[in-house]
């Protein structure tokens, strides 16, 4: 390991350690005390959940100006965002991965975002922009597979929108700009009026060419707007309907092949999502929620070239589900149907005109055995229109020691059919099966001190069937087992009413059938660690947040790589309120210029792009500064 990463970890490490002395007050940080809802579907303290929830909120969001949802949880232990630019926005979606799997549910209020025909990607959270209406988001990890599909071996990324809930109108205006040519603009308005409540949003960005850390200049423009309505209606009785509506657009340019490449590819998205939510509260034990949306997704990626990948994706779903509460027990089931479908993919025709159907039903069934045990059977019954029917069992076990300490051990199955492009394609193999296996974990919750909590969770994940690229007859194919074993822990302090900070470490090893390493090719580190000071006054805050990667090994045909497997990112935000209403805000990325790639290479940063030796470069120290006025 890199020394000064070695050091500046231990340095931190002790730091943290030696400060949780200090006593607390009452800075509003999200604790164990926080209400989540992902981990079991029904509300639940989050010390409570016999899962790993990680939890950024709006107030996070502001605060540190995150770009995207990408941007958003790349902080969270356990998840590592495979970033291949500036911007996520430019190009196909980044990879999401969590506990060492690509295989991630992504919804927005429970529905699903998924996309099916893009290998690369699991859903596009880098085009999910309109960040001021997000109330929260919440990262599930470990597998979840009977409340939210076979599919979520990694876990579900659950983002949770504002609603408001006092009469009056509330509207945000916010203007940035930055190096990279960068120019943000972004409208926001929410209110109640009686039972009627809304959100709207509409933004544009721009960006330019950007610098790495060694100071070279990547191709790079993106012009990109967004416009969201959601507009819903109080019912009563914790009853309510909303619609909702999305629209994403964006021109962009990028490097060909790795960012070392001087040849441009152009493209375009268009991408738009609406849905219908009922949730209906029937009586004092039984609730109903049930949900109707449709998703649209178009890239037209290097449309100027012979490789231009032209396609349109779609998932059409539709969900019920019934939760009964009774004194010790509570009992959640329904079903849930969606049909993924290319209407049109140029280029490959194969894929053109094909789509799945999955209908499933699941039950699920807390019961609290005493004031301290509880037990959680639940089934999944998957019928996929390729695939057949797969049943995918769970059991959790939780004992609550007391008010502080929260145990749990869970055991969950799951499977992941490969998508129409692995299925179709002119790459394709209609013979692959799904990716099957299950996943143990056990974890704690505990609460230190009213100042102090923490997290830890070790979990061991087999797998079957893996879907991977045979590059010697250019098809994919199942190649095989894996045995992914890891842990990761989090800490979070209050000092005083101005300071808090937190602390997460994550641990992932993944041993393939031969019995060697292989974290997907260098894509994932073996250990990363993450920091954050905060400090808040009256009119100032601030925020500092380092991302330490250590031990990310790349492909045994590349040594180099590996002068590359460890590094540190620094960020930095702030914010002066030098009225009631308006603010004023910089934020610098990557404070120390750091060198480094987020996407693991068969070769090093000096690459020949013309051979197809892919290196993509993040983007070196870079700032922006704004203005926000709330009225």
């Amino acid at each position: 390991m890199n020394r000064k990463i070695m050091a500046a970890s231990l340095a931190v490490l002790s730091l943290s350690g030696g400060a949780f002395c200090v006593e607390a007050a009452d800075m509003p940080v999200y604790t164990l005390d926080g209400i989540v809802v992902t981990a079991s579907r029904v509300p639940e303290k989050k010390i409570d959940s016999n899962a790993d929830v990680s939890v950024v909120t709006a107030e996070e969001i502001e605060e540190k100006h995150y770009d995207d949802v990408s941007e958003a949880i790349r902080h969270v232990p356990g998840v590592n965002i495979a970033n291949q630019g500036a911007s996520s926005q430019v190009g196909m979606s980044n990879q999401i991965y969590i506990n060492g799997s690509k295989n991630v549910v992504v919804l927005v209020d429970g529905m699903r975002r998924n996309t099916n025909g893009n290998s690369l990607s699991t859903a596009d959270i880098g085009d999910m922009v309109n960040m001021d209406s997000i109330d929260h988001i919440e990262v599930l990890k470990g597998s979840a597979s009977t409340l939210y599909g076979s599919d979520a071996q990694g876990g579900v990324i659950n983002i949770i929108t504002k609603r408001a809930k006092n009469d009056g109108v509330r509207t945000t205006l916010r203007t940035s700009f930055g190096n990279e040519s960068r120019e943000k603009y972004s409208l926001h308005n929410e209110g109640r009026e009686e039972n009627v409540f809304w959100n709207v949003d509409a933004g544009k960005e721009l960006q330019g060419k950007y610098k790495d850390g060694w100071g070279r200049r990547v191709i790079n423009h993106l012009n990109a707007e967004h416009y969201n309505v959601k507009l819903g209606y109080d019912l009563g009785n914790d009853s309510d309907v909303v619609f909702n509506y999305e629209k994403y657009t964006s021109d962009y340019i990028r490097p060909n092949s790795g960012t070392n490449d001087t040849a441009r590819a152009r493209g375009k998205k268009d991408n738009d999502s609406v849905s219908l939510q009922y949730k209906a509260k029937l009586n004092d034990r039984l609730t109903n929620q049930f949900s109707i949306y449709r998703n649209n997704t178009h890239i037209n990626d290097n449309y100027t070239t012979s490789y231009l990948c032209d396609m349109k994706m779609r998932t059409t779903g539709i969900s019920d589900q019934l939760t009964y509460t009774m004194d010790r027990q509570t009992i959640t089931g329904g079903f849930d149907w969606y049909k993924d479908e290319i209407p049109y993919y140029k280029g490959t025709p194969d894929v053109e005109g094909t789509s799945i159907t999955n209908t499933a039903f699941y039950l699920q069934d807390k019961i609290d055995l005493t004031d301290r045990w509880n037990v959680t059977p639940g089934i999944r019954v998957d019928h996929h229109s390729e695939f057949g029917t797969h049943t995918s069992p769970s059991l959790s076990v939780g004992y609550k020691q007391n008010e502080k300490t929260n145990y749990y051990i869970n055991y969950k199955s799951f499977f992941a059919a490969p998508s129409l492009y692995h299925l179709y394609s002119s790459n394709g193999n209609k013979d692959l099966d799904p990716e099957e296996g299950n996943t143990v974990e056990f974890g704690v919750n505990h609460r230190f001190t009213d100042s102090l909590d923490g997290t830890f969770n070790v979990f061991h994940t087999h797998a079957k069937n893996l879907i991977d690229f045979d590059r010697t007859t250019s098809r994919y194919k199942n190649s095989g087992k894996t045995n992914a074993n890891g842990f990761s822990l989090s800490l979070n302090k209050e000092f005083s009413r101005h300071w808090n900070a937190s602390l997460g470490y994550s641990y992932l090893h993944m041993q393939a059938k031969a019995g060697e390493n292989i974290n997907n090719d260098g894509a994932l580190p073996e250990s990363t660690l993450h920091v954050n000071v905060s400090y808040k006054a009256d009119k100032f805050n601030a925020s500092l947040d380092g991302r330490g990667v250590m031990n990310r090994y790349g492909s045994k045909e590349s040594p180099e790589m590996r002068n590359y497997s460890s590094y540190w990112v620094w960020d930095m935000a702030a914010n002066y309120h030098f009225t009631k209403n308006a603010t004023l805000f910089a934020k610098v990325n990557n404070i120390f210029d750091q060198f480094y790639t987020d996407v693991g290479s068969s070769y090093g940063p000096s690459a020949d792009p013309t051979q197809w030796q892919g290196w993509y470069s993040a983007p070196g120290r870079n700032f922006e500064v704004g203005m926000q006025f709330t009225f």
